[in-house]
């Protein structure tokens, strides 16, 4: 072949290669000497422009970030005379930001001194952004390397340093193999040449992965493909493989070169990925899947299914038997989705959700909805022995903030008792977003502005009449000085996560004002500050370093569901009680009220919920009620206290029905607590 055919050739593959080879002076500006046409599809700009700072240099569209360290590696490897292999960013012409890999190597004079470097620079771009699609970052991550061996012999340094290397004849018989074959095979050069790869190929690759392989080599075409082998101990590796026809001069294949990268870490990062974004009962994709895919760039809709009341199914026949049920619900769901462009997800508890695009338009996801439920509300569920029967409600959203505003829909249906509802259509969720969003700046505001602040109402003792007990209640003072309740704020703290911040400031300012005094004070407590160690801590922090104060300190806590947790109460009241706090039970009667649980805890004082206290006078309901409740607790030696006593009327009852203590608004209002 003469010199000019075998040049040209050279040319011909350089510039076929996808990204750009080129050879620059060792100086500050990187003063390009060559470059191939790859320059342009990496780049934006023309061979020309980069020549010799025609234009502009090499170094002055390299992200700024990234300059000194190109500087720093490409020395440290030129001292060394070694190659080198980075990533970095590059702006293209038009102002793009890319990630780049580039390998080259040190061309030295007859002293030793660089005068030159030789290398191949790639875009990488898609790897970066694109780790969690192994398939098509695997697709993007190699840019299709096509070097004959002329080539390979050029640059066998900087190729060999990056990749796996192999050759073989037109049989598949090795021919060659670089050093980083040997490193990750654990086979010695000996142990391979003249054998086929199937020394290092995994016996779990399908069959059909080499015909098309075959095939496709054989058609005079690169393949590219991601192939499992196994070491020489047997450990499993997996490589993303270019394998390149070269061919002769009269166009026949002479030999298979093939360029393959590590990809092992990328396969286990994948199926952990898959792991962690499936629900392992159902195997569907989960709430964190269901994020991921709502971060798309489309116009979607999203509709959440709700079973209400599947707690007491967990509760009564199992949660062995409630996971049952949910899968038969999924299989259920999954079958009448599947002529749909639509996804499933399983959400945490009793929650799925359905994600769709804009194929379907609103008021056929609706439709779909609709018939979801009625097809749901409708089936009797066979578990074991066991017949269910759901009830679910569905929220859905078409708007931006998908996964909020349909959660804000489903609530909304619970809460009107609708089975589905849009958020995009109801202004009354609109507006409660609204009003949630400005009371929580206003509430951020006055924690800020030290607005947020105690007041305290009398607990009257029903022999002596006097008032040695109060209980201290939070309000904030808005900007133009009103007072304002906690009705109107507090569950906006809880939907803030501001609510811990409330209870701290409750804790230090209620003992602040008391410290120094004789009265007997209470402060309120959730379940939420009881198991939140933090809040805890101050609490105890406070009450050992004022001597006394425990003795006269009374924690009211709140009666919610979450008080039969008996184990973290009963845990909480031990240890405060050994700082000599008393322990009452607020809002009594009502709601989760049980009397097992009070025989177990060990409080000192119930207070009877004002819902039922001021309806005494007139309802013999509301009576009995209470005169169970202070019959049962004078047995277990517990005093009582009557909320919301509003009334002479209403007092004289309390006192006769043998109630210790009152507190309500005859008795006296709520003082604002300010320190003289």
């Amino acid at each position: 072949m003469s010199d000019d055919l075998k040049n040209s050739n050279v040319e011909e593959l350089l510039n076929r290669l996808p990204g750009m080879l080129y050879r620059c002076k060792y100086d500050s500006d990187w003063t390009m000497q060559f470059v191939s046409e790859g320059c342009k599809e990496l780049t934006g700009y023309e061979t020309e422009e980069l020549l010799y700072n025609r234009s502009m240099s090499y170094a002055s569209i390299i992200h700024e970030d990234d300059l000194n360290l190109t500087y720093i590696e490409v020395t440290k490897a030129l001292e060394s005379n070694t190659p080198f292999s980075y990533e970095y960013r590059i702006y293209t012409k038009d102002g793009n930001l890319k990630w780049v890999w580039e390998q080259g190597i040190g061309l030295y004079d007859d002293s030793g001194e660089v005068v030159d470097i030789e290398g191949y620079i790639t875009d990488i771009t898609y790897q970066k952004k694109q780790s969690d699609e192994l398939q098509t970052e695997l697709t993007k991550k190699d840019k299709e390397l096509l070097v004959n061996s002329t080539l390979l012999d050029e640059y066998k340094k900087a190729v060999d340093e990056g990749a796996i290397v192999t050759k073989t004849d037109i049989n598949g018989i090795i021919t060659y193999v670089n050093d980083e074959f040997c490193r990750m095979s654990g086979f010695a050069r000996e142990d391979v040449i003249g054998k086929s790869h199937s020394v290092v190929r995994h016996p779990q690759n399908p069959n059909s992965v080499f015909s098309n392989l075959w095939k496709t080599i054989l058609d005079k075409k690169i393949w590219k493909g991601v192939i499992k082998n196994r070491t020489k101990d047997k450990k499993t590796y997996y490589v993303k493989s270019t394998i390149v026809p070269i061919l002769d001069y009269d166009g026949e294949i002479k030999e298979f070169f093939a360029i393959r990268h590590d990809v092992t870490d990328l396969i286990l990062q994948e199926k952990k990925i898959k792991f962690q974004t499936t629900d392992d009962m159902t195997q569907l994709p989960n709430r964190q899947k269901l994020i991921e895919d709502l971060q798309e760039n489309k116009e979607l809709k999203l509709a959440i299914i709700n079973i209400e009341k599947f707690k007491e199914i967990n509760d009564y026949y199992g949660f062995d038997t409630g996971d049952r049920l949910l899968v038969e619900l999924s299989t259920m769901l999954s079958k009448m989705l599947v002529n749909y462009t639509t996804k499933l997800y399983k959400l945490p508890a009793d929650e799925f959700a359905v994600l769709t695009d804009d194929s379907i338009d609103k008021e056929s996801f609706r439709g779909l909805m609709l018939s979801i439920l009625d097809t749901i509300n409708s089936f009797e569920f066979e578990i074991g022995s066991y017949s269910f029967n759901l009830r679910a409600l569905s929220g859905a959203s078409m708007q931006r903030n998908y996964y909020i505003n349909a959660e804000m829909a489903t609530n909304h249906a619970k809460l009107n008792n609708e089975e589905f509802v849009f958020f995009d259509e109801n202004i009354e969720i609109k507006e409660q977003l609204e009003n949630n969003v400005n009371w929580t700046k206003k509430l951020k505001a006055a924690i800020e502005d030290d607005r947020i602040v105690m007041f305290a109402q009398p607990i009257v003792c029903n022999t002596s009449m006097c008032a040695k007990k109060y209980e201290c209640l939070i309000r904030m003072i808005d900007t133009d000085g009103t007072v304002i309740s906690p009705f109107k704020f507090l569950t906006i703290a809880k939907k803030s996560r501001l609510y811990p911040e409330l209870t701290k400031i409750v804790i230090e300012k209620s003992i602040d004002y008391f410290k120094d005094k004789e009265d007997f004070f209470s402060i309120n407590l959730t379940l939420e500050d009881i198991l939140n160690q933090d809040i805890v801590d101050l609490l105890k922090d406070q009450i050992e370093k004022h001597t006394g104060l425990g003795q006269r300190l009374i924690i009211e806590i709140v009666e919610d569901e979450g008080i039969e947790n008996y184990n973290e109460v009963s845990t909480f009241i031990d240890s405060v009680k050994s700082l000599g706090c008393k322990i009452a039970i607020d809002d009594f009667g009502t709601g989760y009220s049980n009397f097992d649980y009070l025989m177990k805890l060990n409080v000192d004082f119930i207070k009877i919920d004002g819902s039922i206290i001021k309806n005494i006078d007139h309802d013999n309901g509301a009576k009995i009620v209470t005169e169970l409740i202070v019959d049962f607790a004078k047995r277990l030696n517990i005093e009582t206290i009557a909320e919301f006593v509003y009334s002479q009327e209403i007092h004289a009852i309390v006192k006769e029905m043998g109630i210790d203590y009152s507190q309500g608004f005859y008795l006296g209002k709520p003082e604002h607590l300010v320190k003289k």
